[in-house]
């Protein structure tokens, strides 16, 4: 099968080209700049002379692009589309509902979601690391061709959403503020269960609709609400990662790998950013603890950068999150906690445990290789959907 791949210079585009290619797959990776999701006829244009100069015959790329689904249909071929980020609103597209997308995604909440709009062709298929790639960094670097230069005692990588919608708004009155702020604190004292949407009630929403206008697609098929509980799921998201960063740097060291604004955690050691298929594997590697802080509006999916911490056979310290519970086992895989202070304890003990966490480290790394690579994950993917080679 030859694949036209679209990429949109994701952080994973290296990866998954290496993995169709080690498949069997022939591939055409390319870029067309975008306009509009919905409408533009010189993407469309361009899109369909290279698909068939190349004589393609399906199309594969992370997350929903609607333009590409129409175009699927009007070629009458497969698109395969992966859900690679949270939230995701094109998913809302009328052109999601066309009966030549494979829609695959990672999170069961957003499945659960997409099937009652699409019964056909809707798939749960959790993300994947390329364990090719990281075993011939890990080779490199255990043949002393590649020096780290990390070592961190606790690590975290990532953004910390200072800069979201909620933190945009010019007013609010101030009862209004007081309870979601109350909502917030709230739901960062609970992990595993999702309280923003039912308390987010029809009068609290029209209120908050009066100051803050969201501009959506009047055809897509989200409920406005969806759009006010991820803008305030991003603002739960900083404030509770600059918390509990702050209180773990104010104990131990920590080395924070962010392009976010430093002066949220202060006590850090700041590194700036890495990047994510060269130097990301080293820090996760070669950290004794590596942290995840999920984004809220994951509710019940891996996130990828707990399979990126394994998989380059890391030390996992996450917080509880469903979809690694149901996958990986808690303090034998990787080690969850469920609080502030779970969290300062697991990283004491954990600290002053070596060898309990290099177990943990390993096994969460052949539990990876096993289920979560790209080889296995593809295969999934295309074996489910009814269109593959094997």
């Amino acid at each position: 099968m030859r694949l036209f791949y679209y990429t949109w210079f994701e952080n994973s585009a290296g990866d998954l080209e290496e993995s169709l290619l080690s498949l069997g797959y022939s591939v055409v990776k390319c870029h067309i700049p975008l306009k509009n999701y919905e409408e533009d006829p010189e993407f469309c244009g361009h899109f369909i002379r290279i698909f068939r100069e190349q004589g393609c015959e399906a199309v594969i790329s992370f997350d929903f692009f609607p333009l590409i689904a129409r175009i699927a249909e009007q070629l009458k071929v497969r698109y395969f589309s992966w859900v690679y980020d949270m939230p995701h609103h094109t998913l809302y597209s009328q052109a999601v509902l066309g009966t030549y997308t494979s829609l695959f995604l990672f999170d069961r909440e957003q499945y659960r979601q997409m099937k009652q709009i699409r019964q056909k062709h809707t798939y749960y298929l959790p993300l994947a690391v390329n364990m090719r790639r990281l075993k011939r960094q890990r080779k490199a670097t255990d043949s002393g061709n590649n020096i780290p230069e990390y070592n961190a005692d606790i690590s975290f990588v990532g953004s910390l959403y200072e800069k979201n919608l909620y933190r945009q708004i010019t007013y609010l009155p101030e009862y209004l503020k007081g309870y979601l702020q109350g909502v917030m604190e709230a739901q960062q004292k609970i992990f595993g269960y999702h309280m923003v949407g039912d308390v987010l009630d029809d009068e609290v929403l029209k209120e908050l609709q009066t100051y803050v206008v969201m501009d959506l697609d009047p055809s897509y098929l989200a409920d406005k609400k969806q759009l006010y509980v991820d803008m305030i799921d991003a603002e739960i998201t900083c404030q509770e990662r600059t918390r509990l960063l702050g209180a773990l740097s104010e104990r131990y060291s920590l080395q924070l790998y962010t392009a976010s604004d430093t002066a949220l955690v202060p006590h850090a050691d700041h590194r700036g950013i890495v990047s994510y298929d060269q130097e990301m594997p080293e820090v996760f590697r070669t950290s004794k603890i590596n942290l995840n802080l999920t984004l809220r509006s994951i509710r019940h999916g891996i996130p990828l950068r707990a399979l990126d911490i394994m998989g380059a056979g890391g030390f996992l310290l996450s917080n509880y999150q469903a979809g690694l519970a149901e996958e990986f086992e808690d303090g034998r895989e990787l080690v969850l906690f469920e609080s502030r202070e779970d969290l300062l304890a697991k990283a004491d003990y954990y600290l002053s445990h070596e060898e309990e966490r290099r177990e943990i480290a390993l096994r969460g790394w052949e539990k990876v290789q096993q289920k979560f690579s790209y080889d296995v994950q593809l295969k999934k993917m295309f074996e489910t959907s009814g269109d593959h080679m094997f």
